[in-house]
Parts: C-alpha cells; sequence; structure tokens
C-alpha cells in the first residue's frame, strides 16, 4: 500500500500543458453547470444569498479538480492506462468511484452546514402539481445518496474523457516511434550505397597518386566518423550537412580533378533549418555517380539554399548531364529521401526532379522554422 501511495504522488507531481488546460475547461464547466442548476435557487436581488452560492460553488469546484487530480487520476493511471482491460481492475475502478463519489458528496454537505453557507443547503422543494403546492423534503441521507450519484456522473465523465485522451497520446506516440523506426531504417539503408562509392574513389587513387589516396582515406574516415554521428540523430541543420558532403565532395575532387566544378550558394538564413539527416550528401552523390562521372569532358555541380517565402525556403542541387550514366541506377537512393522528408514533414514539402539533355535537377520547397 505505502509503494502505492508513492507511486501515486509521483504522478500528481508530474503533468502535461494539455491536462492543465483540461483541467481548466472541466472547472469552468462544472462551475458553469452549478450555476445552471442553482438558477432557481438563486435570489438574484438578495445579494447575500447569490454571493454564498457562488462561494460554494468555487469551493465545490476547487474540490472536484483536486479529487480528480490527486485521487482519481494516479488510481486509472496505475490500474487502467497502460495495463490490459482485464474485468476486475474495471470492476475495483468502479467500485473505487461510487466509494469516491460518496465522499465528495459527504465533503460538499459538511461545507455546506458551515455557518456561513447554511442557507445554501437545499433541503426541501417545492413545486406546483395540478395547481396544488407540492413541499417535497430530503433527509441528510437522501441527500448524501443524490449527491453521491450527481458525483458519480462528474467522475465517470471525467475518467471516460481522460481514458479516452491518453489512449489518443499513446497511439500518437506510437505511431511517431513506428515512423522514426521507418526513418531510420530509411536511413542505415543508404549506408552500403554510400560506402562502395567512396571506396570505389579511393581505390582508383591507389594507382594514381599514394600521397593524396592517403590524403583521401584520412578525409574519408573523417566522413565516417560525422556518418556515424548522423544515424544517431535522424535531423540534422543544412550547415551541419554541407560539413558532411564536403568530406565527400574532397574524396571527389581528388579523383575528378579537373572534370568537378563546384558552385555552392547557402543563404545565411537557411544555414540553420533541418533536415533529415544525410540529405545533401545523398543528392550530391547521386548528381556526380550519374551526371559528372561517366562523363570525359568537364561537369558542373551546383548546391543552393535559399528562402523564398515567408515560410518557405528552398534546396536545390543541379548537374550537368550528357553521356548516359553506365551505372544502372534505380532510382532507390532519391526515393528513399522523398520518403523520409515525406515521413518526417508530411505534406509540408514540394518534391521536383527534372531533366534535360544538359541538366538534372532535385528542387526541394520545404517549411522555413
Amino acid at each position: 500500500m505505502s509503494d502505492f501511495f508513492c507511486r501515486a504522488v509521483q504522478l500528481s507531481t508530474r503533468f502535461s500543458k494539455a491536462y492543465l488546460l483540461g483541467q481548466l475547461i472541466f472547472v469552468l464547466l462544472f462551475f458553469a453547470s452549478y450555476l445552471v442548476m442553482m438558477q432557481p435557487f438563486l435570489d438574484i436581488q438578495n445579494n447575500n444569498i447569490a454571493s454564498r452560492f457562488l462561494i460554494r460553488g468555487l469551493i465545490d469546484g476547487a474540490s472536484s479538480l483536486l479529487l480528480t487530480h490527486l485521487l482519481l487520476r494516479p488510481v486509472l493511471k496505475l490500474y487502467l492506462v497502460n495495463t490490459p482491460k482485464k474485468l476486475l481492475p474495471v470492476l475495483w475502478c468502479f467500485l473505487y468511484l461510487i466509494g469516491l463519489s460518496l465522499f465528495w458528496s459527504g465533503t460538499s454537505m459538511l461545507t455546506a452546514n458551515l455557518e456561513f453557507l447554511k442557507t445554501t443547503q437545499i433541503d426541501t422543494v417545492s413545486f406546483n402539481h395540478q395547481n396544488q403546492q407540492v413541499l417535497m423534503e430530503f433527509s441528510h441521507f437522501n441527500q448524501w445518496l443524490l449527491g453521491g450519484f450527481n458525483s458519480l456522473i462528474v467522475l465517470l465523465g471525467w475518467s471516460m474523457i481522460y481514458l479516452f485522451w491518453h489512449n489518443m497520446q499513446q497511439k500518437k506516440q506510437l505511431q511517431h516511434q513506428m515512423q522514426q523506426a521507418q526513418i531510420q531504417q530509411l536511413t542505415y539503408q543508404l549506408s552500403p550505397h554510400f560506402l562502395f562509392n567512396a571506396l570505389n574513389s579511393v581505390r582508383a587513387l591507389i594507382f594514381e597518386d599514394q600521397q593524396q589516396a592517403a590524403q583521401t582515406v584520412t578525409h574519408l574516415s573523417e566522413l565516417l566518423r560525422i556518418h556515424l554521428q548522423t544515424q544517431m540523430r535522424p535531423v540534422a541543420t543544412l550547415a551541419e550537412e554541407w560539413q558532411t558532403a564536403e568530406f565527400y565532395l574532397h574524396i571527389e575532387q581528388v579523383r575528378l580533378e579537373q572534370r568537378l566544378e563546384t558552385c555552392i550558394e547557402f543563404a545565411e538564413d537557411c544555414l540553420t533549418q533541418k533536415l533529415p539527416g544525410l540529405t545533401v550528401l545523398t543528392l550530391i552523390e547521386n548528381a556526380i555517380k550519374h551526371g559528372i562521372s561517366p562523363n570525359a569532358a568537364p561537369g558542373w555541380l551546383k548546391v543552393k539554399a535559399e528562402k523564398t517565402g515567408h515560410s518557405v525556403w528552398v534546396l536545390s542541387v543541379s548537374n550537368s548531364y550528357k553521356a548516359a550514366s553506365p551505372f544502372k541506377g534505380t532510382g532507390s537512393s532519391l526515393n528513399n529521401l522523398q520518403q523520409r522528408l515525406q515521413l518526417q514533414l508530411g505534406d509540408n514539402i514540394r518534391w521536383q526532379q527534372t531533366k534535360t539533355e544538359q541538366q538534372f535537377e532535385v528542387r526541394m520547397e520545404l517549411p522555413y522554422v
């Protein structure tokens, strides 16, 4: 039992902003419904009585907040949330709700018995029936049971809404986890493809210039280090993405020499924008492998990032394109990247591929955050 109370106290100290907003709405609705029910008994012309009813409504509203947060929420979280919905825990919680409702009704009656609030105690009700005045009196026991029934309806409604909301939150969290796992899997799929191309570049340099090959291996080791760090976090800024891609360009620049001309144009306000990891590297690798490397003539590569609107920025990678690449690509790397962008940014992206006889370009419109 002591363990239960310790866990209940810990749960009471942890809550989200959405939960606080929900509790505020609940108290406001409770107070509004109280005023509606008490309206027939309020004497608007008597400010003294009206103020006492308002004070009692505020006390009951505060007690509803404390009861649901301190006594009801921990029990629901420990016995019904994240646990299999079995009959015994549900039955136990329902009995607990009944006991809590009677307790709430009893404390409300004790509050009404205070000298200052005695005028708010409703023990008689009169109404007209067939032109006759009928007077009904309620004993303390009947008031307690009636109040307990009303409290049970309120607490039962609160519990159902809370469980429904918690279930929706769990579904969203599960979808997010599955989405992140899928993104991570797609990121890992890039690794063999990238390593194969980079090692082929180093292999070609070994027979041409061993010193340059050694420097290239250094660049490659540094690139792999950054690459491994990138896989641990699925999102990186444009500046971090360029740092990774720059090492790859150093390797390819040594191999291709004058055949590779680069033009990099990054707007300062775009460097902090976030992208899925290895986005820029994938685009540059695809451009060099299929556009520039197959041709003996010099080729060019242009990477550009700029803000085009209040909430939109554009990242484009274009390259020269002449002879067809001997590598029969499947387009998997670009399709992979497009899937990752859609998983992380949803429908807020616009992907456009343009291919002519002289040029190939990938242009992405992304939300500016």
